[in-house]
């Protein structure tokens, strides 16, 4: 098989481009990315496989996104002994057309040529062989699944054949397989080829007598042409003449075109008065279908009002059931308000029993809280009356502290005076007293003296001394201001004060919880409002109401009044009085549906009397208006002028219609018509002659072209082969036993020699393969094929190295080496293209020169298509087409 041109429109990315293929040797498709590179295979694949009406998601994503356009593929291909042009359209208006060019003529739509091209290509081709040579992008680095493929098996078995037998021109094991094939099953049970051989005889004798009555038909066609070609030379001689003849008569008639002006203005005259007369013809008629109009409209009204009378008495009668409707929902509603009002009075006293008992409840909280908020303000009243808090205390305790540190400090600063001599008397600022055996020690600060024996002592204090006394005195004053402010007199006062308000503050928090707990969930402001109400009660005589004298019992805790004793007598009041004035409520809707409806009747009454008064007030409205129009219209032109202007009209439509005959009488003198009539005669026969030209030569046409098909067919040749094939048929149905059985048993022999051979089977493949890996990997390659017909491993200089651990280069050359082989082995039978997708990513400089030279080597006895985007990797390989395709 070949590819020899494919056509892409509206196809993914691709708007319209066409590519032509080599036949032989390498093609280079180059696209961008994106631009449809391997929508080519997917569409060979479509066009192959689906239907044009299928709806599978594959041929659904071939459409354009966002475009409402059918999408299309044109293949032209040679497949064997067959060319043919092969056109699939999907999505819109779907169809299939195959041209068969070679070798005999054929066209074929539908899904008849879907099967068609199926039916050539399984005859030619090795399809299963054609898809596993592909290498498609995203695919992998895998080699091709060339077991099962039967085309490469014969190709193999030639040259097991060789090895065996030598060259011959068909393998002995080949022959011999198809002609057991011929009479059994691969599993060797005979086949039903008796009734088919039969057929076969009976479809050869038809074949020959159709063929017989083609060629009947084709002479009948030769006979058919040349009459019309006669035919037709002959009508193009007549229609010459006929063109002369109209030019003359166009002649003449130029010469009489005055008299014919003259009377086309006779004619528009006539016209014209002809037009006045039917206008005058028209106001007169319609002047008496205005008066007929207003007598109508007269008998209109009248019925109208008749209408109206009787729509005004259905009003009346309606407005009565309405009054009767509403005096009945009036009493109903009189009943409903009185049964409400007692249901409403049971109710309030129920409520009243209810409220009076929670008003005691509240006024006994009420109480508990007085006492609780009293027993807060006298804890508040205490602790208002202790001054000295925590921090009071505090800031007290600091100031006492400062002001022993400055005394000290001063007293540190200050002399100190060492007296001895026991019984001696010593006089101080403290006073006289008599020396011990230990001495006296006397500090000398702040005017302290000491004086013996009438000799006084004292010390002139240093300026440290004067500043540390400043300091205590300054130290010692703010203590006392201190505790003159919170009232205490030292800091043992202070602390006293502070603990007192601690325990003031104590009793405060405790009156407070108990004020809290007496109040909780209470609404203090709402239970003294509903006290206050209750309280005037005891006016109105509710039971459990606040009385005069109570405010004490209820302080000394007396229980809130005891409910009254009929509450189950009450209970019982309210029940009834809610059941009456549930029927009542019934008794107020029925009356109040009853006199819905007699207001909807009435509405309806006076609608219709409406109606009824608006269609008289239109009816004389209308008559009004008409009468008015006609009034105005005789005031315009009274009956009488108008029977004139159309009688006037009349008279001058007879005058024009005079002379328009005295013009045409003139024209008919001189001719004019008749030289019309002549020009229009000649210029028909003219048309007419045109008319039967095109359709002869049309008919030439349509037979040549049958001619030329039917011609072309070699339908004589093909009677007599079909005749041949009639009789070798005959021949063949005698011989078949005969044949059958020696097939047989030449293949039983056979199967244990070819067997035998099997391990040489692989020899061929591996020699192709090496031969194009030499220019890739170096003379000294060596492969290794295994049983599957893949490439087991990779021998070079001496290095043997399995395929799968072989670098991702190296892998991909031989993916597309070993597919390359295999297209070279079975290219003299069912050879198929190699189609390479964006291949050789992994290759460097040199290994792509060298992948370059196996192409071009493999493209001398096979058909490769390269899809790529990187043109530069393919633009060594010798001999190359490079085609380009643009979206």
């Amino acid at each position: 098989m070949r590819l020899l041109r494919l056509r892409l429109q509206s196809f993914r990315g691709v708007v319209d481009h066409e590519v032509a293929l080599a036949p032989s040797g390498v093609t280079v498709v180059v696209g961008d990315n994106e631009v449809g590179k391997t929508s080519v295979v997917d569409a060979l694949d479509l066009l192959l496989d689906e239907y044009d009406d299928s709806r599978k998601r594959a041929v659904r994503q071939t459409q354009p996104v966002g475009q409402d356009v059918p999408t299309v593929v044109e293949a032209e291909v040679r497949a064997g002994r067959y060319r043919f042009t092969y056109r699939k359209q999907w999505h819109r208006q779907p169809s299939t057309r195959l041209v068969v060019h070679e070798p005999a003529p054929e066209q074929v739509a539908g899904r008849e040529a879907h099967a068609r091209v199926l039916e050539i290509l399984g005859q030619e081709v090795d399809l299963p062989l054609w898809r596993a040579l592909r290498l498609q992008q995203g695919v992998g680095l895998e080699q091709a699944e060339l077991d099962a493929r039967s085309s490469l098996a014969q190709a193999l078995d030639v040259g097991v054949a060789e090895q065996v037998g030598g060259e011959r021109e068909e393998t002995l094991v080949a022959r011999v397989e198809a002609e057991h094939l011929r009479y059994f099953t691969p599993t060797g049970v005979p086949r039903q080829e008796a009734r088919q051989l039969q057929a076969e005889v009976a479809d050869a004798a038809a074949r020959a007598s159709g063929l017989e009555a083609a060629v009947a038909e084709v002479d009948r066609v030769v006979e058919r042409l040349d009459r019309a070609r006669d035919d037709a030379g002959a009508e193009r001689a007549a229609r010459a003449r006929d063109a002369q003849a109209l030019r003359a008569a166009e002649q003449h008639l130029g010469a009489l075109e005055q008299v014919r002006r003259a009377a086309e203005v006779a004619r528009g005259e006539a016209a014209g008065a002809r037009a006045r007369a039917a206008t005058a013809e028209q106001h007169e008629a319609a002047r008496e279908a205005l008066v007929v109009r207003a007598h109508e409209l007269e008998e209109a009204a009248g019925d109208r009002r008749d209408a109206a009378a009787e729509a005004e008495e259905a009003l009346r009668t309606a407005l009565q059931r309405l009054e009767a409707a509403g005096e009945e929902a009036a009493g109903a509603g009189d009943a409903l308000v009185r049964r409400r009002e007692e249901r409403d009075a049971a109710a309030a006293a129920r409520a009243r029993r209810v409220e009076a008992r929670e008003v005691a409840r509240l006024r006994a909280v009420l109480v508990a809280h007085g006492r609780a908020e009293e027993a807060v303000g006298a804890a508040a009243a205490r602790l208002a009356g202790h001054r000295v808090d925590d921090a009071a205390l505090a800031a007290v305790e600091d100031a006492h502290r400062a002001d022993v540190e400055a005394a000290a400090r001063a007293g540190a600063a200050a002399p100190t005076v060492l007296l001895t001599g026991p019984g001696r008397r010593v006089v101080t600022a403290d006073g006289e007293q008599h020396l011990g055996a230990e001495g006296l020690e006397v500090r000398l600060a702040g005017g302290t003296w000491v004086e013996v024996d009438g000799v006084r002592v004292s010390a002139r204090p240093t300026g440290e001394q004067e500043r540390a006394e400043a300091a205590a005195q300054r130290t010692g004053r703010a203590l006392a201001e201190r505790c003159a402010a919170l009232g205490v007199a030292d800091v043992a006062g202070a602390v006293a004060a502070a603990h007192a308000r601690r325990s003031a503050a104590a009793a405060l928090e405790a009156a407070q919880e108990d004020a809290r707990r007496v109040a909780a969930g209470e609404d203090l402001a709402e239970a003294r409002r509903r006290v206050e109400h209750g309280d005037g009660g005891a006016r109105t005589g509710v039971p459990g109401a606040r009385v005069d004298g109570d405010a004490e019992d209820e302080a000394a805790g007396s229980a809130p009044p005891e409910p009254e004793q009929d509450d189950a007598a009450a209970e019982e009041r309210l029940a009834a009085a809610e059941d009456a004035l549930r029927e009542a409520v019934e008794d107020d809707a029925r009356a109040a549906a009853r006199r819905e409806q007699a207001v909807a009747g009435a509405e309806a009454a006076r609608r219709r009397a409406a109606e009824a008064v608006a269609a008289v007030e239109g009816a004389d409205a209308r008559a009004a208006v008409l009468a008015a129009d006609l009034a105005t219209a005789r005031q315009e032109a009274d009956d009488a002028s108008l029977a004139a202007a159309r009688a006037a009209a009349a008279d001058a439509l007879v005058a024009a219609d005079a002379a328009l005959a005295a013009a045409e009488a003139a024209v008919a003198s001189a001719g004019v018509e008749d030289a019309q009539a002549e020009v229009a005669l000649r210029a028909q026969r003219l048309q007419d002659a045109d008319g039967r030209l095109r359709r002869l030569e049309d008919e030439v046409g349509a037979l040549a072209a049958v001619l030329e098909d039917r011609g072309g067919a070699g339908l004589v040749e093909q009677l007599a082969e079909a005749r041949a094939e009639h009789d070798r048929l005959q021949r063949e149905q005698v011989a078949r036993d005969r044949r059958a059985t020696a097939a047989r048993t030449l293949h039983l022999a056979l199967q244990e020699a070819r067997s035998r051979a099997h391990e040489a089977y692989v020899q061929p493949l591996r020699t192709q393969l090496e031969r194009l890996a030499a220019p890739v990997f170096g003379a000294d390659v060596q492969v290794e094929v295994g049983a599957d017909l893949r490439v087991a491993s990779r021998t070079l200089g001496g290095t043997t190295v399995p395929f799968d651990q072989l670098s991702g280069g190296a892998r991909e050359q031989l993916a597309v080496l070993g597919r390359l082989a295999c297209a070279v082995l079975v290219s003299g039978g069912a050879g198929v293209p190699v189609l390479l997708d964006d291949a050789l990513g992994y290759s460097d400089p040199e290994r792509l020169d060298g992948m370059a030279r196996a192409l071009a080597a493999a493209g001398e006895s096979c058909q490769v298509v390269v899809l790529t985007c990187v043109p530069e990797r393919y633009r060594l390989v010798a001999g190359a087409r490079t085609e380009r395709l643009r979206g």
